[in-house]
């Protein structure tokens, strides 16, 4: 089965559902991740870390097993300024090159606006004519404006700490405890989903979309 992973900046897929990435591969099944910005010039003047957060993209999909990887490289952080339209139609290509059953997307919960920006196009893009049948968008540890209601959750525990591994591929972007992007918030949120499932370690997703026939 094709599957497709929307992230908007490098490392989304990892913190989001690197657990399930793992999963999804040992079953076999096509694995395509695609990384909308950059995810690097609102952080750092440093022009070289958007090469260095291409590059840990790509060991981190080496460890969990993903197939592919296209980089649209927009702006970080700036997906407000450019037509929504625009998105819109980079998804929807990616759509007909790779024909997933599956997508998953950011969230549009948190206070991040280019994960909300993300997700609305995957909507669009991601619409019955397009194929997919199913949509998902999965959670991503950090600040948010209300809190997620998850309706699915993944067991990891035989993954995390493949998903742990993947995000150590991402030096520049681990924090200390209690930072929602350090190993232990990272380790704790699946213990946390799981707790709320009744599993040892989780991933928590929100079902957009599911048809079938």
């Amino acid at each position: 089965m094709n599957i497709l992973i929307l992230a908007a900046h490098p490392d989304d897929e990892v913190l989001g559902m690197g657990g399930t990435i793992k999963k999804l591969s040992k079953k076999k099944n096509k694995i395509h991740l695609l990384v909308i910005t950059e995810g690097a010039s609102a952080q750092y003047n440093d022009s070289k870390m958007k090469q260095v957060r291409k590059q840990s993209c790509k060991k981190s999909s080496q460890i969990l097993g993903i197939s592919s990887i296209n980089f649209l490289d927009y702006p970080d952080m700036k997906l407000d300024t450019i037509p929504q339209l625009k998105i819109n139609q980079s998804i929807e290509k990616e759509i007909r090159k790779i024909k997933p059953e599956i997508v998953y997307t950011t969230p549009n919960h948190d206070l991040n606006s280019d994960h909300r920006i993300l997700h609305e196009s995957t909507l669009v893009a991601s619409r019955p004519q397009s194929g997919v049948k199913k949509i998902l968008s999965y959670e991503i540890p950090g600040f948010v404006k209300k809190s997620i209601h998850p309706n699915v959750f993944e067991n990891i525990e035989l993954e995390l700490t493949y998903k742990l591994k993947a995000m150590r591929s991402y030096k520049s972007e681990i924090e200390k405890f209690p930072h929602p992007r350090s190993l232990k918030a990272i380790e704790n949120l699946s213990i946390h989903r799981g707790i709320e499932s009744g599993l040892k370690n989780a991933e928590a997703f929100q079902l957009l979309t599911s048809i079938k026939k």
